[in-house]
């Protein structure tokens, strides 16, 4: 079956060859697949504009996405007969490679790089470029009930007749590789900012899908956030009875069964108040 070929961008001047190298790789393994960016990005639980920014010669990816994004395309390839055009050891060597900082003219290839070598001095009356800062969108401001249910796990454990295995499984991902408004949840619960905290998880429990809100409760837990992600879902159980069914399925099929107890119990609660 004949691959999709797709329209990309034309990479910045900026982007080092061996970064450029490692991405034009990266864009011939996603012409194996033939779904959309938004689909093959929930596989390798990534936001679409993160894995749209490693293809476009943005962020070099973290070595877990780039192994997790050449499986699902190696799988998806074998079922359309179509051959790989790289193996998984020569990708990851490319991707060593593009995060190396050769020379003071070559371009950094990933924030994670600046700490392996030295920033350049400027000589003389050179001034060093400006470094580009990309803005981050604000948020909307949202209003939150002043009466805040809390409800302890152990006791939704005991209402709701959900089987338990050896082990409430969850996601390993990184805090922030994927999302980094855990680490922005994060800083704000240890510097006492509780009003921003509050926000963010009202937003995540309310706005996100149900696949986000089961990974975004997950890389809670995966930062030691226990609290934040119990207040998460007791938030998400407000939400209709669809959604919060929704969100409990994804729960569920990712093993977080202590988390979908603890939802369909918070949601049975609200019923009744």
């Amino acid at each position: 079956m004949p691959k999709r070929t797709h329209k990309w961008k034309k990479l910045p001047s900026s982007v080092s060859l061996a970064h450029r190298a490692f991405v034009l790789m990266l864009r011939e393994l996603r012409d194996v697949s033939d779904r959309t960016q938004a689909q093959i990005s929930q596989d390798v639980y990534l936001a679409p504009t993160s894995l749209s920014n490693h293809l476009n010669g943005g962020r070099i990816p973290e070595a877990e996405h780039v192994e997790k994004l050449y499986k699902i395309l190696r799988d998806e390839a074998a079922m359309n007969a179509r051959a790989m055009p790289c193996s998984l050891p020569s990708l990851l060597e490319l991707r060593s490679e593009a995060l190396v900082k050769h020379c003071d003219c070559c371009p950094v290839g990933s924030p994670g790089s600046a700490a392996a070598a030295p920033d350049p001095q400027p000589t003389g009356s050179v001034s060093p470029a400006p470094k580009h800062v990309r803005p981050r969108p604000r948020r909307p401001r949202v209003r939150i009930p002043a009466r805040q249910r809390s409800m302890s796990r152990a006791s939704a454990q005991a209402e709701v007749p959900v089987p338990l295995l050896e082990g409430d499984r969850h996601l390993t991902t990184p805090a922030g590789a994927a999302w980094p408004e855990i680490s922005m949840l994060a800083e704000s619960l240890s510097t006492g900012r509780s009003r921003d905290a509050d926000v963010m998880m009202w937003s995540a429990a309310t706005t996100l899908s149900a696949r986000d809100v089961q990974i975004f409760v997950a890389q809670c837990r995966a930062a030691g956030l226990g609290k934040a992600a119990d207040q998460v879902i007791t938030n998400a159980a407000r939400r209709d009875a669809q959604a919060v069914l929704s969100i409990a399925s994804a729960l569920h099929t990712s093993e977080q069964y202590a988390d979908v107890g603890l939802l369909l119990a918070a949601s049975a609660q609200g019923e009744q108040a």
